[in-house]
């Protein structure tokens, strides 16, 4: 959620495009159509942990701004409920060519060895990277959870090449969505934001939810209810995880309190990997998700209209056209401290 590298990597198209929709309709066309009833995951008998696969975008370095994608890789790697088979790097927080070391340095220090990490788009379109080979091989060999915690290039990608392996696709859980006609604001500050993984490539996103596959949104709003201040970062002084990430997070904590005036960050992609770990931790529902075009309205647009993803709303003769979607509008009590307690764990 690095809003002021909008400006280097770009807003995406202002209007939703053709093409996408045309990949969109092909894709629900290859896996049964899109009038099926809400996704739901499918029933896990065994106790063995749920296989997953990220795709990130991290920027864990003094003056990125945005950590949060590596404390959710730290989060996956040392969570036993799952088992994290590959990483995928992709643009975002920051340019691939800066994230993609990144995130092989903390796959290096708290991944699985030898974890694999490919390197995917570096902007929107179609173009074959390694992250989407990686991605085709991964599903053709078994079902996993996709983890899709900057845009959706990468996966798009595969899926627009092989859109049958959308059915391998047990969950797919993604950090985008906006409630209709409420601008995105930090708690206390009158600032607009984007919706940011979405906006970087809203046809990417439009083709992962016409894939068919079961998908759990944990958007913005979500996140903006659960603050992790100063002091409960600063409690994991002495940890293993507060050696790498403590002069990560305080420059997170300098720009959140520059930007909204309170000196707390919120992790929106660390709580996408809870919604894994701890689903009675989360209120979630059934919605109807749909791109529509909306007003242009972050603090950085400069007017006119762009694509939003959002719960869609009936028309005159009641139906809903859309993506059925695992929609998360609120958090129980105790998430981030459930966070906080798994990071300090870490030995």
């Amino acid at each position: 959620m690095n809003e002021p590298l909008t400006r280097a990597v770009g807003r995406g198209p202002r209007v939703r495009s053709a093409v996408a929709i045309a990949l969109a309709t092909a894709i629900l066309a290859a896996c049964g159509g899109g009038s099926a009833p809400p996704p739901t995951e499918p029933d896990r008998t065994s106790e063995s942990p749920r296989r997953v696969w990220l795709d990130v975008d991290p920027a864990v370095m003094p003056g990125g701004h945005e950590p949060d994608d590596g404390v959710a890789m730290v989060t996956a790697f040392h969570s036993p409920e799952i088992e994290v088979v590959g990483v995928s790097t992709v643009f975002g927080n920051a340019p691939v060519e800066i994230g993609h070391p990144i995130a092989i340095e903390i796959a290096r220090r708290f991944g699985p060895p030898g974890l694999p990490v490919h390197r995917g788009a570096a902007a929107p379109g179609g173009a074959l990277t390694d992250a989407a080979r990686a991605l085709i091989e991964a599903l053709e060999r078994e079902p996993l959870t996709i983890l899709v915690l900057g845009p959706a290039t990468n996966l798009a990608t595969a899926l627009r090449m092989r859109p049958d392996l959308a059915a391998r696709i047990e969950n797919l859980v993604a950090v985008i969505g906006r409630r209709p006609g409420q601008p995105l604001r930090f708690p206390g500050s009158p600032i607009r934001y984007s919706d940011f993984n979405f906006e970087l490539d809203p046809e990417a996103a439009e083709v992962a939810l016409a894939s068919g596959a079961p998908t759990t949104l944990v958007p913005f709003a979500f996140a903006v209810e659960v603050p992790i201040g100063a002091d409960q970062w600063r409690a994991l002084a002495g940890t293993p995880f507060w050696e790498v990430f403590e002069t990560p997070i305080e420059d997170y904590l300098d720009w959140f309190e520059a930007e909204t005036g309170r000196r707390a960050t919120y992790p929106f992609d660390s709580y996408a990997v809870l919604s894994l770990l701890v689903p009675d931790l989360f209120r979630c529902g059934h919605r109807v998700a749909a791109v529509r075009d909306g007003p242009a309205d972050a603090e950085r647009d400069e007017g006119g209209e762009k694509p939003w993803l959002s719960p869609a709303q009936s028309g005159a003769s009641g139906e809903v056209a859309g993506f059925p979607v695992n929609w998360c509008d609120a958090p129980r009590p105790g998430l981030a401290e459930e966070l906080l307690r798994r990071l300090a764990a870490l030995r």
